[in-house]
């Protein structure tokens, strides 16, 4: 299992089937995927991509000029998860903006996903909302200043 750069096309797949099932695939596009500062994870197993995360640079107001980087549509495969393959990649990409000196990454996290952030040193900040189509949310950050 190693961690590698991937194109936003290379993610579509997996965010196809993980966090939007029975969507066209061009769907499956965010509107930052191709900014310049944007990059995207994928962790690899047996050249299969088992887990995928974006990661942009966006600021979350609440914490004003921080360097800040904003992780969306992170998912893992069904039949891989339990094999640390998000924790992995958040580490990886933890360690990565630091050494762009960055000092925080956000997510809105599924609310069945926050013991994950959690886990990983996340901490969460303001109420859970509502995405439409998708369910519940909560806004995660860790600071690594």
């Amino acid at each position: 299992m190693h961690v590698k750069f991937i194109s936003a096309e290379d993610t579509f797949c997996l965010r196809q089937r993980v966090l939007k099932p029975g969507v066209a695939i061009n769907s499956c596009y965010f509107p930052k995927d191709n900014e310049p500062e944007t990059f995207h994870l994928a962790v690899v197993e047996n050249d299969e991509i088992i887990s995928i995360g974006s990661f942009n640079r966006s600021n979350l107001p609440y914490f004003g000029s921080t360097a800040q980087y904003h992780l969306k549509g992170m998912a893992t495969s069904l039949e891989h998860r339990g094999k640390n393959a998000g924790s992995v990649l958040v580490r990886f990409a933890i360690d990565y903006l630091k050494q762009k000196d960055i000092h925080l990454l956000w997510c809105n996290a599924r609310v069945s996903a926050v013991g994950f952030y959690q886990k990983l040193g996340f901490t969460s900040i303001g109420d859970a909302f509502e995405v439409e189509g998708i369910g519940m949310h909560q806004t995660m950050y860790i600071n690594f200043n």
